[in-house]
């Protein structure tokens, strides 16, 4: 069984491999870093570490301006830590590697790993190693 933590972007679910999960938390407001990618909300200090905050929805391309972010995920991985702010934080799900379909989505969604159909609903899942590489080197 595989555990993955679901969360909320622009209306639709996505999942990430909880093991790469170092905290999760409530919203809290960036210090801005001029001229950053646009997706980069800026950085936010946790506990003296300095993290830089990424928005999700326009990393992917799918953004709503109009929703407010609820939360903050921070994720360790390759030893680097990010964070990304998402519409909100659903659940801990458990699947079978089964339920996840590898889908060849083009480069541009290298970051998307493959689909779990649970419960008729559809999850994108995400690469991780991928997501945390793109974060950093942008």
């Amino acid at each position: 069984m595989s555990k993955s933590l679901v969360f909320l972007s622009n209306n639709q679910e996505y999942s990430i491999d909880i093991s790469y999960v170092k905290e999760i938390r409530n919203w809290i407001k960036s210090t801005i870093i001029p001229n950053s990618p646009e997706f980069v909300e800026g950085i936010i200090n946790i506990r003296g570490s300095v993290i830089p905050l990424i928005n999700f929805g326009k990393k992917i391309n799918s953004c709503n301006e109009n929703i407010l972010k609820k939360a903050i995920i921070i994720l360790e991985g390759d030893n680097k830590i990010i964070s990304f702010s998402v519409d909100d934080v659903l659940e801990i799900l458990s699947y079978h590697k089964e339920d996840l379909r590898r889908i060849n989505f083009n480069e541009n969604c290298s970051i998307l790993e493959g689909i779990i159909s649970f419960d008729e609903r559809t999850i994108f899942k995400i690469n991780e190693s991928f997501f945390i590489k793109e974060c950093i080197n942008d």
